[in-house]
């Protein structure tokens, strides 16, 4: 049976009964779709590679729950989403992109004096204590905006909202991040 003829349902049904070939179909057919919104949310190469793969893995355990009323890419491209931003959510997301020009000198300032050096590494963790107490959904926004870079429009893409909504949550973001560093739990309390 020549698979390139075979609809994505029909290859769908047979992996559900043990077919590897017709799985290996479908990888074939959305790898580059999965790769493109990974590669979206994390911006690295190697980091998107191993997103779809696990992706895939995800979506071959979790066939039986495919609910075939919807397209495969809906339901694929969701899980390729969720495993990215879970990806996202666990990298180090306070390293910021920095062009050496900018960067060299205060690092070597900071090489140089462990008064500095205590003192920024100090800084970083108040900002990551203040930027983990917000709810979720202005965290995420945070984080894509501020420490991965990404635009507005695609962090509405990211997370599945309009525009609109993305700028208002990055707005209300950062007014709880202010109102969370000058408060007294992360020692910061004006007097």
């Amino acid at each position: 049976m020549d698979r390139d003829q075979v609809s994505d349902s029909e290859l769908i049904s047979c992996a559900q009964q043990g077919d590897h070939a017709a799985y290996r179909e479908i990888v074939e057919r959305y790898k580059e779709a999965g790769y493109k919104i990974a590669a979206q949310i994390l911006r690295q190469p190697a980091d998107a590679e191993d997103v779809l793969q696990e992706a895939f893995l995800k979506a071959y355990v979790y066939l039986d729950s495919y609910d075939p009323t919807y397209r495969f890419y809906t339901w694929f491209s969701t899980i390729v989403r969720n495993v990215a931003l879970s990806h996202l959510r666990a990298r180090d997301w306070l390293i910021l992109p920095l062009t050496d020009e900018i960067a060299r000198p205060v690092r070597s300032l900071i090489e140089e004096s462990p008064e500095l050096a205590a003192l920024a590494s100090s800084r970083a963790e108040v900002i990551r204590d203040a930027v983990r107490l917000l709810p979720e959904r202005y965290r995420t926004v945070l984080v894509l905006r501020y420490w991965h870079d990404l635009s507005y429009g695609e962090i509405a893409t990211v997370t599945h909202q309009t525009l609109a909504a993305v700028k208002t949550q990055i707005h209300r973001a950062k007014g709880l991040l202010a109102d969370g560093l000058r408060g007294s739990e992360l020692g910061l309390a004006l007097e």
